[in-house]
C-alpha cells in the first residue's frame, strides 16, 4: 500500500501552533489511514488555515474523500457524543410545538435496549465506516440493495482507523452494531421521506438485522462475509438521494465531539440560506442542546463553556466565519452562526440539490460577513427575534407602531433589558413610563440590578465550581499516569529487585498495616485497602532508586 508523509498545522487559540508530522496509507479501498502522528508547538504568527485544507490564492479548498450522509440523521440526534453517564442513558428525545409557522407537535425519540445499552461515540464511528460503504454502493451502482457487504472486521477497522488486528477491536465493532440495530427511533412528523414528501409517524430502526461471518442468512446459505440489512426507511432515504456531502476526513480531524456534531447540523442549515445575503443560523441553545444531544445548563456562562470551545475549533478551520451569543429571555439564550470559506465551499461542491427541508429556528439578518453566491431574494425587516419583542411590547400596551419604532432606533439589549427591569419599577403606566425609559436612556431601577448582581453570582460560583472540577479531574489524571509508568518500571525490573522491593516496602509499612499484612498471609487474601498501602511505599521506594540512579527511568528513553 503506498504511504507518504504529511504534515499539518492545528491551530489554537492560545498563540500557539502545534505541528503534526502523519504517516498517511492510502489503502486499496481508497481509504485515507492517518498513524504514527507526531506532534511539536509552533509559535503561531498570523491566522490561517492548514489544518487538512489550502486555501490558495483564488479561494479554492480542495476537499478530498466525501461521503454522503442521510440527511434527517445529520439533524436529528441519535450517538451519544461522550461515555458519561452512558451506562445509564437509555433514551433521547427532540420535541417541538412548530415546524415553520404551522403549530404541530413533533417528535424524535431514540431509545435503546437495556441489555445493550444506548449507542455512543464508537457506535457513531462505526456508522461512519457504514456510511462509507453505503456512498462508494451508490456511486458504483446507483442504488442499494439489502444486503450490503460490509467486508471483513478487519476492514471495518482500517476504515475506523483503529488497530485492525486486535481481536478486542472485532467484537467492539460487532456490540456497535447490534446496538445500533437494537435502538428504536420513533417519528412523529419528523423523520422526512423524499420519495413519499411526505413527513413520516412511524417505529423503525437504522439497521434491520446483521449477519456475521459463518452465521446463516435467510435463504439458509453460510454467510461468506459480513452483511447488514438496512431499515426500510432509512434504505429508502438514501436511495432516493436524500443526503449530504459530509468531508469524512474532516469531520475526523475534528477533536471535539460537540464541533463534528454542529458540523453535520451546520452544513444542512447553511444549505438552506445559500441563497440569503448577509444571512446566518440562529438556534435556541435549549433546542441545539435536544439536537446535538446534550444536557442544557442552566447558567449562561455555563452554557458558553460548554459550547465555545466547539465553536473556536468549528472557526480556527474555516468551516464558521463568527458565532455569537445573545439572551433570548431570562433562562435562554441563542447562539448565531456565520459560514465560513470552507462550509460555502462544500455547498458550491454539493453533488445533491434541496437536500433541506427543515425550517431553521432563526434566520436573521447581519450586516457581517460575505453570502453565498445564488439569485437575490427579499430580507424582511425584522429578523424573528425582533418580532418576539415587537410583540412582547405590544403585549404591555406599547402600539405596535411605537413598538416598531423602538426596534429600528435602540439597541435590542436595550429594549430586552428594559423589558425585564419594568418590572422593577413602581411606574402605574408601564408602557409610557417603558417607551420613555427606553428613548432617554434612563438608568434602570436599583432593584432590577442587585437581582442581576446575584445571577451573576451564581453563575460566577457555578463556574468556580466547574474550574474545581477539572482541576480535580485532571489531578487524578496525572496521578493515574504516573502510578501506571511506576508500575511499568516495577515490571521491567528483574525478580531479585522486585524482592528486594517488596521486602523493603513491608518493612515500611507501620506496624497497624503489618499486623494486617500478617493476618491476611494467613488467611490467603488480603484488603483492597491494604493493597492500596503497599503500592503506595513501593512506589515510593521505586521513585527513590530512580533518583538515586540505582534504576533507571524507563519512561524517560522516548
Amino acid at each position: 500500500m503506498p504511504k507518504t508523509q504529511l504534515s499539518l498545522t492545528y491551530i489554537n487559540n492560545n498563540n500557539i501552533d502545534y505541528l503534526y508530522n502523519i504517516d498517511v496509507i492510502i489503502t486499496r479501498e481508497d481509504v485515507v489511514v492517518f498513524k504514527n502522528y507526531r506532534r511539536k508547538e509552533v509559535k503561531k504568527t498570523k491566522p490561517d488555515f492548514t489544518n487538512e485544507i489550502s486555501i490558495k490564492n483564488n479561494n479554492e479548498i480542495n476537499l478530498p474523500n466525501f461521503i454522503k450522509s442521510e440527511t434527517n440523521l445529520l439533524v436529528l440526534p441519535f450517538f451519544a457524543l461522550n461515555r458519561k453517564h452512558l451506562s445509564k442513558k437509555l433514551e433521547t428525545e427532540y420535541r417541538d410545538n412548530k415546524r415553520g409557522n404551522q403549530k404541530v407537535e413533533i417528535i424524535w425519540n431514540v431509545s435503546a435496549n437495556p441489555k445493550y445499552g444506548y449507542p455512543g461515540p464508537f457506535d457513531r464511528e462505526v456508522h461512519k465506516a457504514v456510511e462509507q460503504i453505503t456512498s462508494e454502493i451508490l456511486k458504483e451502482k446507483g442504488e442499494i440493495k439489502n444486503p450490503i457487504s460490509l467486508g471483513s472486521l478487519y476492514n471495518i477497522c482500517k476504515r475506523i482507523g483503529i488497530n485492525e488486528t486486535a481481536g478486542k477491536n472485532y467484537r467492539m465493532v460487532k456490540k456497535a452494531l447490534e446496538r445500533i440495530k437494537l435502538t428504536n427511533i420513533k417519528s412523529v412528523g419528523t423523520f422526512y421521506s423524499k420519495e413519499g414528501k411526505r413527513w413520516v409517524d412511524d417505529n423503525f430502526s437504522l439497521y434491520e438485522r446483521i449477519v456475521f461471518t459463518g452465521k446463516e442468512l435467510l435463504n439458509g446459505e453460510i454467510a461468506d462475509d459480513n452483511y447488514l440489512f438496512l431499515g426500510s426507511w432509512y434504505l429508502q432515504s438514501l436511495n432516493s438521494r436524500y443526503t449530504k456531502p459530509i468531508n469524512y476526513t474532516y469531520w475526523r480531524s475534528l477533536e471535539s465531539k460537540i464541533a463534528s456534531r454542529l458540523y453535520e447540523i451546520l452544513g444542512v442549515k447553511f444549505y438552506g440560506i445559500r441563497n440569503k445575503k448577509e444571512c446566518s443560523i440562529c438556534y435556541k441553545y435549549d433546542t441545539l442542546c435536544q439536537l446535538l444531544p446534550l444536557t442544557p445548563y442552566r447558567y449562561f456562562s455555563a452554557a458558553k463553556w460548554q459550547l465555545n470551545s466547539a465553536h473556536d475549533e468549528l472557526k480556527e478551520t474555516g468551516f464558521i466565519s463568527e458565532y455569537e451569543w445573545s439572551k433570548n429571555g431570562n433562562k435562554d439564550w441563542l447562539i448565531s452562526y456565520w459560514p465560513g470559506e470552507r462550509a460555502k465551499e462544500e455547498i458550491r461542491r454539493a453533488e445533491t440539490k434541496s437536500i433541506d427541508n427543515w425550517t431553521p429556528v432563526c434566520v436573521q439578518r447581519t450586516g457581517r460577513g460575505e453570502y453565498l453566491p445564488g439569485p437575490k431574494e427579499e430580507v424582511k425587516i425584522f429578523s424573528k427575534e425582533q418580532t418576539n419583542l415587537v410583540d412582547k411590547l405590544v403585549k404591555i400596551n406599547v402600539s405596535k407602531v411605537t413598538a416598531e419604532n423602538l426596534i429600528k432606533n435602540n439597541e435590542q439589549e436595550l429594549i430586552e433589558k428594559w423589558l425585564e427591569a419594568i418590572n422593577y419599577s413602581n411606574a402605574g403606566d408601564k408602557a409610557a413610563y417603558l417607551v420613555k425609559a427606553i428613548r432617554e436612556n434612563w438608568q434602570v431601577p436599583e432593584e432590577y440590578l442587585r437581582r442581576k448582581r446575584e445571577e451573576e453570582q451564581k453563575e460566577e460560583e457555578e463556574k468556580i465550581e466547574f474550574i474545581k472540577i477539572k482541576q480535580k479531574e485532571e489531578e487524578n489524571k496525572k496521578r493515574q499516569e504516573e502510578i501506571k509508568k511506576i508500575e511499568q518500571i516495577y515490571n521491567s525490573l528483574d525478580p531479585s529487585q522486585q524482592e528486594e522491593i517488596r521486602i523493603e516496602t513491608e518493612n515500611r509499612i507501620p506496624d497497624f498495616w503489618k499486623e494486617k499484612l500478617n493476618r491476611g498471609r494467613v488467611k490467603g487474601t488480603t484488603s483492597k485497602l491494604l493493597e492500596g498501602v503497599l503500592g503506595e511505599k513501593r512506589r515510593e521506594i521505586i521513585k527513590e532508586w530512580i533518583e538515586s540512579g540505582r534504576i533507571e527511568d524507563i519512561n524517560s528513553k522516548a
